[in-house]
Order: C-alpha cells, then structure tokens, then sequence
C-alpha cells in the first residue's frame, strides 16, 4: 500500500508532539499549553520548567489574546518532580540564591505574562501545581478536585514569592492551614475560599469552558488588558513601579483602539 510522504510526515509530527512533557496549541489566536507526563501526574523537571519559561517568553510577542494553561490525565500537576529535590530546595546555593528556585521563577514567568491565563484545572493539584494555579489570573476546574501544599511534611520551607502568591489568593488563615497542617482542601472548601472562579459539571470539558471563559477579552482593548493585568500583579506584589505604570496608562491613551471608541462615541451622540 502506498503511503503519503506528507502524510506521513504530519503523522510522525503529531507523534513526536505527543512525546513532549510540555505541548503548545494555537487555535483562535488562544495559546493552549498542556503539562504532558501523566504518567508522573504531571510533575515537572527543571529542563520541563524553563521550557513553558521560554514558551511564556515567546508568545508574549505573538498574536495571541489569552493562555490556558492545563494537564493530560487526571492530575493537573504535582509540582516538582522529586527526583530533583536539591535543586527544588536550593540546597547547596549561596545565601542570597535560597529564596529562589526553578518553580518559583516559573511562577513569576507564569504571573508576569502580559495576557490574560486561566487555568483549567483537568484534575487535582499539588505542592507547586497549586502555586502554577495561583499564578494565573482565573482558575476553572472539574469536579471533585483537591489541593494540597506538603513541604511541611518533607521539611522544606516554601520560597516567599510563592507564599505571597498564596496569601493573595487564599489570605492569611487558608494559607497557614495549607502549609502549616499541610492539610488536603476539597473542592468546597476552595469555592468557598475564591480559589475557583467555576467548575464545570460531568461530562461538560474544562477546556472548552476556560475557552468560552476568556474569549470575551478577544473584544476588549489589548492595550487596557494588558496594562491592567500587570499592574494589578505589581500591586498585589507589592512591586510597583511608577515609570511602568505611567508608560501602561500612557500605551492605552495612545492607542488606536481608544481613538476608535471616542469616534464611535462622538458621531453616536452628535
């Protein structure tokens, strides 16, 4: 039987795709990036982690609106992988490296996207999964999930970007029952903390409802979105910048999306 060569090629592409531990999909100027390592629920190698930086990095730039970010199988992610415990904890760095690991600088890249993320949390989330989930800017899930943070357990102490991140989603009480107990919290109680900003009901897909979630922003001024984005994030991080903040205000006054609103605006009223 004759086989096409190109065909053949694509399937071979899709293969090798399949293969990688981190996937990236463009579809509707919407970026889908999918932890790929089910088979280790999703747990994440340092080479794993500055590959979705690099990724980050690049689609910063290119004509997306929006990242979803989510899980093959049935956990979204486990964190680090624990294979590479050293260099998850910082053990055997300088003094001034300690408060900083592959996961927290993931975090960051994760947080200090220009666009907007959501994510869609396929299944349970633990240690580093959950602070990747509070890194986005909105978190849509399946049923039935759990959380749970345990470097208490192993005797780590959680890198203080991360317990910032925590603080701000979870605030103070919620985050010392997550890392001081290290505690399992079940869906409920994360509704009922904000964690969550839907869950989506069996047989519905998470993707599909993160999808329709943030399509909305697809109409709304890319200038204004973005802007806003990043200087909520300095906000809360307590790392505000005025320079940045007055050049964001200045992009969207400046942009072609204002003037098309103000025109709108002028001949609908005259």
């Amino acid at each position: 039987m004759h086989v096409n060569r190109n065909d053949f090629l694509i399937d071979r592409a899709i293969e090798r795709e399949k293969m990688k531990s981190v996937q990236l999909i463009k579809k509707e100027h919407i970026g889908f990036l999918y932890l790929n390592s089910p088979k280790t629920k999703n747990a994440l190698k340092s080479e794993d982690m500055a590959l979705i930086r690099g990724i980050l990095d690049k689609e910063a730039k290119s004509d997306i609106y929006a990242l979803i970010i989510s899980g093959r199988g049935d956990v979204f992610c486990s964190g680090a992988d624990f294979s590479e415990i050293t260099s998850i904890i910082g053990k055997n760095k300088k003094e001034q490296e300690l408060q900083s690991n592959d996961m927290s600088k993931l975090c960051d890249a994760i947080q200090s996207f220009p666009l907007p993320t959501v994510c869609a949390l396929n299944g349970s989330a633990y240690g580093g999964g959950v602070e990747i989930a509070c890194a986005c800017d909105f978190r849509i899930a399946v049923s039935d999930i759990e959380i749970m943070v345990p470097p208490a357990k192993i005797g780590i102490h959680y890198h203080p970007a991360g317990i910032k991140r925590f603080l701000n989603i979870f605030g103070a009480s919620t985050t010392k029952k997550l890392l001081l107990t290290a505690k399992k919290m079940s869906e409920k109680e994360l509704k009922n903390v904000g964690f969550l900003d839907e869950t989506i009901n069996e047989g519905e897909n998470v993707i599909e409802r993160a999808q329709d979630f943030i399509k909305q922003c697809k109409e709304l001024s890319p200038e204004a979105v973005r802007g806003m984005k990043l200087s909520i994030n300095d906000i809360v991080m307590d790392s505000v910048n005025i320079q940045s903040l007055n050049s964001r205000i200045k992009k969207t006054l400046e942009s072609q999306y204002l003037e098309r609103k103000l025109k709108f605006i002028k001949q609908k009223n005259s």
